[in-house]
């Protein structure tokens, strides 16, 4: 749900620029939402969750002004009972309290489906805030957090500070920023920037898959590319990365490592719980699919206020509603059938009581 708000300067953080441009003031202050959510590459989280990571980082020589790579999206199967797996850019202040991040992920508790889509997400003094909200503000009409992405594709993901709000763009389009005026003690260098892949889980042996689900040396595996950081004034710096955290290498790992690339994922625990199938492979658009491998049903989510959801589990234009101003005639006399209109049964009383009259007068004539 998003709200259409005329904002003022002052809950925009300032008058955004981009490229030195002034920008039109943002239109939509979309309402977030809350769920669990790891500290980037590690295990802390504000809900009883078990996180695993799989990824990459850098400390910035100097302060850099943010970070980006092309992540091949994916959607990955989520086992019952955990909240989400995902490929995820996450760049940190020096002390790692104050972080922005995007990325793609498959979160039913977000999105209330199980198909890949769009997130932003921030901290603020080491506290988590909320998925595609709290404070962050749109610019963009045709790109969004919260949409969904095409599993398979490589895209653009990045991250900007420019002025003191941190920007976040999505196949080179502007998606929208975090207000600098968020950041109560400031926000405007990060020391530290995270590439990776995160599954948050009820156990700390999940059956949920992590990537494309195949692992980092497998040349299926999810992958990052052409990773970059980038300097105050917006030049682009190739990064020099190296392996992070990896939690459980047995289930998640990498592979096809260089200083600016990497492969990372894996398919979970194979024991102790039921990996589902997924909408993608059901091809499935929408609706709740029934799952082959587990029991239940995959909620593959709905379709546009102009679509409906058919029987193939497929989004297709709604039929044209009727006329109802218009008389509906199903044979016969007066619209007498199934869609008759409501005067009908009037004209059924009144040629009932004519009836009775013609009986009544005939009884007093035969007298």
């Amino acid at each position: 749900m998003r709200r259409t708000l005329a904002i003022g300067l002052a809950l925009a953080g300032g008058l955004p620029v981009l490229g030195g441009t002034a920008r039109a003031a943002p239109v939509e202050v979309p309402v977030g939402a809350v769920a669990p959510k790891g500290f980037p590459g590690m295990g802390r989280a504000h809900h009883a969750t078990t996180f695993l990571y799989a990824g990459y980082f850098q400390d910035s020589v100097g302060a850099s002004a943010g970070a980006g790579a092309k992540m091949l999206q994916a959607n990955p199967a989520l086992a019952a009972g955990d909240a989400h797996t995902l490929g995820e850019i996450g760049v940190s202040s020096g002390d790692s309290q104050q972080i922005v991040e995007i990325g793609w992920h498959v979160d039913v508790l977000v999105n209330n489906d199980v198909q890949p889509r769009l997130f932003v997400f921030h901290w603020v003094d080491g506290q988590p805030t909320c998925y595609n909200g709290c404070g962050f503000v749109e610019v963009s009409t045709t790109h969004r957090p919260g949409m969904r992405v095409t599993p398979g594709e490589n895209a653009d993901y990045a991250i900007e500070l420019r002025g003191t709000d941190w920007w976040l763009s999505y196949q080179n389009v502007d998606l929208g920023y975090f207000p600098g005026s968020l950041w109560p003690n400031g926000y405007t260098a990060a020391g530290h920037v995270q590439w990776f892949g995160e599954v948050a889980a009820e156990r700390a042996e999940p059956c949920t898959e992590m990537g494309t689900g195949a692992k980092g040396l497998d040349p299926a595996a999810a992958r990052m590319t052409d990773l970059f950081l980038i300097r105050p004034g917006g030049a682009r710096e190739t990064a020099n990365a190296v392996v992070g955290t990896v939690s459980n290498a047995a289930y998640y790992d990498l592979g096809q490592t260089t200083p600016t690339s990497f492969s990372f994922g894996g398919p979970g625990a194979p024991f102790g719980c039921c990996t589902p199938s997924t909408c993608t492979a059901q091809a499935a658009a929408c609706g709740a699919v029934p799952d082959p491998l587990c029991s239940g049903a995959l909620p593959c989510g709905t379709c546009a206020t102009t679509e409906v959801c058919g029987a193939d589990f497929q989004c297709a234009p709604a039929p044209p509603r009727p006329d109802t101003t218009d008389p509906i005639d199903d044979g016969g006399c007066c619209g007498a059938g199934e869609g008759a209109s409501s005067l009908g049964p009037a004209f059924g009383v009144l040629i009932a009581l004519r009836r009775r009259r013609s009986r009544a007068h005939l009884r007093e004539a035969i007298k």
